[in-house]
């Protein structure tokens, strides 16, 4: 299958093939990619899956103007082929049409080496994913680094490593240290993840972190700094990854050829206790020989930001204000050094909440603070002669405000997180109602989205009577507050020109995740449809898309379970309908195996076929004196010729019937006993009192008709 071409002149979407989602590194590339988006005109569309998948299934292709290829390449000239431009993002060039952004790995390595050793680290051990172009880029940086500081390097254990997640590397780790010991005193791991698992993994066994064996990362996640102890790591800017690749996939869709194939966005490194302390003055802006000490509140405020930022390769002069909610800030210092009223609590609260969403590094929050308190400090001593006794005390509870406020807008961050796990809490236990027996699954199947931050959410399933213009998609149901979106339930859509536009404005985008998001639902059995959500990760699990694939799992397994349940219920249904035909077949062997057949007059004729059990032989019995008593008849022969055994139950079921008969006044005489079935009956001692015996019907009928002449 090859991709449909679209009117790139019209469309205005981006769509975004990636592989992976659930990360934090990946939520953060992808709120960059939405704004960057946004501020051309664009949206954002998330695919999860490589190009190839998104070609097979077919979804959304007529939609999108451009595509940006996460990670894998499989597929991509496939999906390109109908003439929609693509960027690659983290992985290798696919020739010169392609353009490539990715992050700067080879000096990165080198600078987080150069720590190690300058530490006196000289046993490096280097973990990485094997199957990952970045890890092998960097395991390649590792090597080199070495060899150039002329260690050998022995223990890059790329290939020793399959997964890149903390539990898969905690248990893999654990392995190697549980058959070699301490055989390194510091590790480079290719991601954050991988370096937290490292150093559970270590601490499990006793080893101290980073006494004993030292641990550095890469990416620079949110839990990095939390960890125990915090982690030293390469801090790429996936929000800046995310960007350039937009602008790139922009450029081309607009007709503007690419000044480069490949952009390399470098990465910071960040000193903490994993490997290291770090200097608290490596924080600080240097003091410029050209400020304006007249103008401190400038000075305060360009610092602030300084600090907030990190180091950049501009000059002081050029760096943009990334926080310019700081000046509440300076202005609050000078009111109390003026002896004016100084700003609320909740006013420098929501400046420092401002902070708190730029970056939630706690080191550098307090470094911002430190900041201030110099500040404070230097205009105090300054203003130590002048008639204002109280400067110092009103200055002083100026800055009990400021450091009760950064602590209350980090609480409050905390507490969003908080609240954002009891909510995917409350969710779970909902999605939990989908994989039981009950209506949930037919009235509310996403109904456990009202626990979570999601603003819109689709289920789309593929209709089974498939178009032949192609197969189409049928909007099930969906969660939102949208009156024009909740009456999309039962539309159809052709796959290419899924998702409808509607979706895409429900998803809020003006907010930093108003992008769609759309993961199929399928396993190795069955492709179901697709999960659309609008606004994910606004406040769920603090700024990471984790739950996404929980929810797909679940609504996967949900689905399975209720097809099995399906299925069963078709399959006893099925039974009960062949039981049904076997009860009136056997109701009708029975009966055709017992007839009751007026010979001649006075004389009935009972053919019996098969063998003959108790169920049987009540059945024969009451068949008999049913006929004679209805015919009249004075004799009854019983053609026992299609019997094929006669034991002693069969006999004793004969002789019973015989008597029952013979209390209405007729006589019973077998017919069709054969020298093997009379051989059996002497040799079982059978006595059949009462009971003429004819070998044949003929003899039967001879004696009959004889006797009544």
């Amino acid at each position: 299958m090859t991709a449909m071409p679209v009117d790139q002149r019209t469309s205005n979407v981006i769509g975004v093939a990636s592989v992976f989602l659930d990360n934090s590194f990946n939520a953060m590339a992808f709120a960059g990619m939405h704004r960057a988006a946004r501020e051309r005109g664009y949206e954002l569309l998330l695919s999860y899956g490589s190009p190839r998948s998104i070609v097979e299934r077919g979804v959304a292709l007529r939609r999108v103007a451009g595509w940006i290829a996460m990670y894998s390449t499989d597929g991509l000239e496939e999906l390109i082929s109908g003439g929609a431009p693509a960027v690659i993002f983290c992985a290798p060039a696919l020739g010169a049409r392609c353009p490539v952004v990715r992050a700067e790995n080879h000096d990165s390595v080198h600078r987080l080496v150069d720590h190690l050793v300058g530490l006196g680290r000289r046993r490096i051990a280097y973990i990485g994913k094997a199957t990952s172009d970045d890890f092998i880029e960097r395991g390649a940086a590792f090597d080199e680094a070495l060899r150039a500081r002329g260690i050998e390097p022995d223990l890059n254990l790329l290939s020793s490593f399959e997964d890149c997640t903390i539990v898969y590397t905690e248990r893999r780790l654990g392995e190697l240290l549980d058959r070699d010991g301490r055989f390194c005193d510091a590790i480079v791991a290719g991601n954050d993840e991988m370096a937290i698992g490292a150093i559970h993994a270590l601490r499990a066994r006793g080893y101290r972190v980073p006494e004993d064996i030292a641990v550095v990362g890469f990416d620079d996640i949110s839990v990095a700094q939390h960890c125990e102890p915090p982690l030293t790591t390469m801090r790429q800017g996936p929000e800046l990854l995310g960007r350039v690749a937009v602008e790139r996939i922009i450029d081309l869709i607009e007709g503007r050829a690419p000044d480069r194939l490949v952009t390399r966005v470098p990465a910071e490194l960040v000193v903490r206790r994993s490997c290291g302390s770090p200097a608290w003055e490596a924080l600080l802006p240097a003091q410029q020989d050209d400020e304006d000490r007249d103008d401190w509140e400038r000075d305060l405020l360009r610092r602030m930001n300084a600090v907030l930022a990190g180091p950049t390769h501009l000059g002081p002069g050029e760096r943009p204000l990334v926080w310019p909610e700081a000046e509440v800030i300076a202005r609050g210092l000078g009111a109390a050094l003026a002896g004016a009223e100084p700003p609320e609590v909740a006013e420098l609260e929501r400046a420092f909440g401002a902070a708190v969403a730029y970056s939630d590094r706690i080191e550098i929050l307090l470094a911002v603070v430190g900041q201030v308190e110099q500040t404070a400090a230097a205009l105090t001593a300054a203003l130590a002669g002048a008639p204002a006794p109280d400067v110092a005390r009103r200055v002083k509870a100026f800055l009990d405000r400021v450091r009760l406020s950064q602590q209350r807008a980090l609480a409050a961050s905390e507490r969003r997180g908080v609240r954002s796990l009891e909510r995917l809490v409350r969710a779970n236990m909902d999605m939990s109602r989908l994989l039981s027996p009950g209506p949930a699954w037919f009235d509310e199947r996403l109904g456990w989205l009202k626990h979570t931050a999601v603003r819109v959410g689709c289920l789309a399933l593929w209709a089974n009577d498939r178009d032949q213009d192609g197969p189409e998609l049928i909007i099930d149901s969906v969660h939102t507050g949208d009156p024009g979106v909740a009456a999309l339930v039962g539309c159809r859509y052709k796959a290419g020109h899924f998702p409808p536009p509607e979706l895409m404005e429900a998803a809020s985008p003006d907010e930093p995740s108003g992008y769609l998001v759309m993961v199929p639902l399928l396993n190795g059995r069955r492709d179901w449809g697709a999960l659309v959500l609008g606004g994910l990760h606004v406040e769920s699990f603090a700024d990471n898309l984790q739950p996404l694939s929980m929810w797909v799992s679940l609504l996967v397994a949900a689905f399975e379970r209720h097809d099995m349940e399906d299925a069963l219920h078709a399959e006893r249904d099925m039974l009960a309908a062949a039981y049904e035909r076997e009860r009136a077949l056997s109701s009708t062997v029975r009966e055709l195996g017992c007839p009751v057949i007026p010979l001649l007059p006075g004389v009935l004729l009972i053919s019996l076929i098969g063998a003959i059990d108790a169920s049987r032989a009540q059945q024969i019995t009451e068949a008999v004196l049913s006929g004679v008593a209805r015919e009249g008849a004075r004799w009854v022969l019983l053609d026992v010729t299609g019997v094929p055994l006669v034991d002693a139950d069969t006999a004793a079921a004969l002789v019973q019937t015989a008597q029952a008969t013979r209390l209405l006044g007729a006589r019973v005489s077998l017919v069709g006993v054969g020298p093997a079935m009379a051989q059996r009956m002497v040799s079982l001692g059978i006595e059949l009192q009462g009971i003429s015996i004819f070998q044949s019907l003929a003899a039967a009928i001879d004696k009959l008709t004889r006797r009544a002449v």
